[in-house]
């Protein structure tokens, strides 16, 4: 009974503790006929406690658990109108469920998963000078399509969006 009591305890203080989901954000842009949208919802690191735990060398425990649910609950949703590419994978016109995933390397990935097909790109982070508390994602316009700009922790960085081909020119336009 002791050692049922001890274990339940220890999964109820760990259970909050992980990453709480916040509020939900909708953005889109529309380059003449492309549209794009990232739709996520913004995940609270635990005050910070959490992030560090993922990034300590000693956080393998927790990367895992991480990593092992972020398929299930994907953090965003990813529209395009076209197909395109992102870092070096291309993503198919239609809706991908985002998540992150962080590797033995402390190195994160962002997950596009379309049906049962995923396709991961590298996030090049850096040190931002700052501590978002909160996950955020702001997307925005760039040359031949759009970018994602991402901060978490002491981390930051950003990704592009591009058509993997230029769009059909409509008669008369």
């Amino acid at each position: 009974m002791k050692k049922l009591l001890s274990f339940v305890l220890a999964a109820a203080l760990c259970a909050p503790a992980f990453a709480q989901r916040g509020p939900k954000l909708e953005q889109s842009i529309a380059i003449g006929d492309v549209k794009m949208s990232m739709n996520y919802t913004s995940i609270n690191f635990a005050e910070g406690k959490t992030m560090a735990a993922l990034m300590s060398k000693d956080g393998a425990q927790t990367r895992e658990m991480m990593n092992s649910r972020q398929s299930g609950r994907p953090m965003a949703t990813f529209t395009t109108t076209v197909e395109c590419k992102c870092g070096d994978v291309t993503l198919a016109a239609g809706e991908h469920k985002v998540y992150f995933t962080i590797g033995e390397d402390l190195a994160w990935s962002l997950n596009f998963k379309s049906g049962e097909k995923v396709q991961t790109v590298k996030l090049a982070l850096t040190d931002s000078g700052h501590e978002s508390k909160q996950l955020m994602m702001c997307l925005y316009a760039a040359d031949g399509g759009a970018g994602v700009y991402l901060a978490f922790g002491k981390l930051s960085g950003d990704i592009k969006f591009t058509a993997a081909a230029p769009a059909p020119k409509t008669e008369g336009k």
